[in-house]
């Protein structure tokens, strides 16, 4: 979808203060910007997908992903006190670049017209899951879940102890205790049957045509 003329001119303001950022600037010159739709978290937000310049002529361009930061949802019900960012993206980029073992090309915190960005190069492929594919085979979906479990676990370790966060051992103290697993349970249950219901709402909206 092609982004309107406001936010052709937003997207190239936005990318002349990266390039003032970047000694290779002419890299980041603008070619074309369109609108972006990927990702359940980004559904009504700003996300533009950009032809930039690159290492020049076609088979140099590169695609950069620019998606606003509005704030995290979680942040109203947390009792404990969070590290100071300079900005949404800033928390964004620190946290990605801090609990990933590879950070996304390009990544960079940008702030433009009193809100917060997030830039990084569009991959032309990247991993998915679709549930689909279960196959109706229960164990499927738990190695699966093992597997995601796994993941956010060494995203946890990898960030022990950095700017107040716990320490390594308390981490692996909290994986083997009991206590937080039955409400964690009951929480997931409850959620999965008000998505189910949200779904039949959405779903009998549609087919009265009031998204049309």
């Amino acid at each position: 979808m092609v982004a309107e003329e406001d936010s052709q001119a937003r997207v190239r303001g936005i990318l002349a203060q990266v390039k003032a950022m970047h000694e290779k600037a002419s890299f980041f010159k603008v070619l074309d910007v369109a609108r972006r739709i990927a990702g359940v978290g980004s559904l009504g937000l700003e996300r533009y997908v950009i032809l930039v310049e690159g290492r020049g002529k076609m088979a140099g361009h590169f695609l950069l992903d620019l998606k606003v930061q509005p704030g995290f949802s979680l942040k109203p019900y947390l009792p404990l006190g969070q590290p100071p960012w300079p900005s949404e993206a800033a928390r964004v980029v620190g946290v990605q670049s801090q609990g990933q073992a590879i950070a996304p090309a390009f990544v960079t915190p940008v702030v433009y017209g009193g809100m917060s960005y997030v830039l990084r190069e569009l991959m032309p492929t990247s991993d998915s899951l679709i549930l689909e594919n279960w196959n109706g085979k229960i164990s499927h979906l738990e190695v699966v879940l093992a597997s995601m479990g796994r993941l956010v676990a060494w995203s946890h370790l990898r960030s022990a102890s950095w700017q107040g966060a716990a320490i390594l051992d308390e981490w692996i103290d909290f994986g083997h205790q009991q206590a937080w697993r039955p409400a964690l349970l009951d929480y997931a249950r409850s959620y999965a049957k008000q998505v189910e219901k949200d779904w039949q709402e959405f779903t009998k909206a549609y087919g009265r045509g009031e998204f049309h």
